[in-house]
């Protein structure tokens, strides 16, 4: 496991250490987000937590994780990675590998809480407020992201929690972090990360041109370039959703 410098002390190594018995008696009110993974709210030391857990089922994921890093490390590395480039993510905590024997059976990694207050799938609500703001600066912080050589892989709606900042305006909290990829980012997956957010279209234009601006290419082009690649990933999505379950099933 690694802790974090500033919480890097025996209680919290203690605590750490105990996880995973104590997270399957974390009350039922705790969790967040079941399904595959597992995302708990809890309170340790008066700080205000997420514990995200990995489990590492099936034959493929055991003999995949004795080579790579594991979901719970890449999230805090990653982490580190964004807020070093001067972008918003819960502050990572620790990360922590439970293994049996030679595998890797599961992986937790923990996180400080940051209240917020919608994801950007709620764009899509025209009596939402400062819709347009927040289209803007969505469009400038993926760009502040790929300019620093950052592409997330998973940067859905559900990923992007806009806070309100305590004098105005506001923040993008940027989640589940574990797929990145670092190094100078291509035009083609630059602009597939634009059709991930999921914009409805009367904020495309807004958000197109602000990312435009930011990395200094001509809007007419990236629009062109958005509206055929929007076509393709709307596809691809059809087709993993379709065969999510047989995926599940063999453990992909």
């Amino acid at each position: 496991m690694r802790i974090a410098d500033s919480y890097d002390q025996p209680v919290w190594q203690s605590w750490l250490h105990d996880l995973p018995e104590a997270v399957a008696q974390f009350p039922e009110k705790s969790l967040l987000q079941g399904g595959r993974n597992q995302l708990f709210r809890c309170r340790f030391e008066g700080v205000d937590l997420v514990v995200k857990r990995f489990p590492n089922d099936g034959g493929w994921k055991k003999t995949v994780y004795r080579i790579w890093d594991s979901k719970a490390k890449r999230s805090y590395l990653h982490t580190q990675r964004l807020n070093q480039a001067g972008l918003s993510s819960p502050a990572p905590v620790a990360w922590l590998e439970a293994w049996e024997g030679q595998w890797l059976n599961e992986s937790f990694y923990v996180c400080l809480f940051v209240p917020f207050e919608h994801e950007a799938r709620k764009l899509h609500q025209l009596h939402l407020p400062q819709r347009e703001e927040k289209a803007r600066l969505l469009g400038h912080s993926l760009a502040k992201m790929h300019c620093a050589e950052i592409l997330h892989l998973d940067l859905t709606p559900g990923n992007l929690l806009y806070t309100p900042r305590q004098s105005s305006g506001w923040d993008i909290q940027i989640v589940d972090n574990n797929r990145m990829r670092f190094g100078p980012v291509p035009r083609r997956a630059a602009i597939t990360s634009l059709a991930q957010a999921d914009l409805p279209d009367d904020l495309l234009s807004p958000m197109l041109s602000t990312y435009a601006e930011s990395v200094r290419i001509p809007v007419g082009e990236l629009e062109k370039a958005y509206r055929r690649r929007s076509r393709g990933y709307a596809l691809k999505w059809r087709i993993k959703n379709a065969t999510r379950p047989l995926r599940r099933k063999i453990g992909l």
